[in-house]
């Protein structure tokens, strides 16, 4: 009635390498969910040739385009104001914000989408896009790097400061989106 070498110490016992196996692969699993979990979701809209990812935190609902009634001597980037939901709603010109320039004519704004925003500015807002594309994840580094980039030089504009790889329903075969820093654009826009 001998004890085993597992009894004798020379060797450690199979159940715990079994639980030390099991513990090092529930470990992996997780650490594989985390970097896959780790991003961003984005509403990924076009503005011209270009592709912008707002937050998808920050966006409140999407609406098709309706024209807004002019405010005399506003700032160049405020279309107007319209009225949403017994809310009176400024509607900016994403496009304009960004310093680039308009849609080619009034037929192409009427076919655009607003997204109304929410959390990001005292006053209800929402911004004028030439359309929406989908939903993307920008990967957490990334979408981090978007929210801290100061560096105006990276894309010429501050508020537009980092390219994020697409994935997602917005992923249709072009590799990228500009990540757009919502309250830095707001605070350029609107002075």
């Amino acid at each position: 009635m001998g004890a085993g070498p597992s009894a004798q110490g020379g060797r450690p016992r199979p159940e715990r390498d079994l639980r030390a196996e099991r513990a090092a692969a529930l470990a992996r699993r997780g650490a594989a969910a985390a970097a896959t979990d780790s991003g961003v979701d984005h509403l990924v809209c076009a503005c011209g040739g270009e592709r912008y990812g707002v937050p998808l935190a920050a966006v409140a609902q999407v609406l098709p385009s309706r024209p807004a009634t002019p405010m005399p001597g506003a700032v160049p980037a405020l279309d107007g104001l319209v009225a949403l939901s017994g809310r009176i709603v400024g509607v900016l010109s994403l496009a304009r914000a960004l310093g680039r320039p308009d849609p080619a004519s009034d037929a192409d704004a009427a076919a655009g989408h607003m997204i109304v925003l929410r959390g990001v500015h005292p006053q209800p807002l929402a911004l004028a896009v030439d359309r929406v594309l989908g939903i993307a994840r920008a990967p957490g580094a990334v979408a981090a790097a978007g929210a801290e980039a100061a560096d105006p030089d990276r894309l010429g504009n501050e508020a537009a400061s980092v390219y994020a790889p697409a994935s997602g329903a917005a992923g249709d075969g072009r590799p990228d989106f500009v990540v757009i820093d919502l309250p830095r654009l707001l605070r350029r826009a609107l002075p």
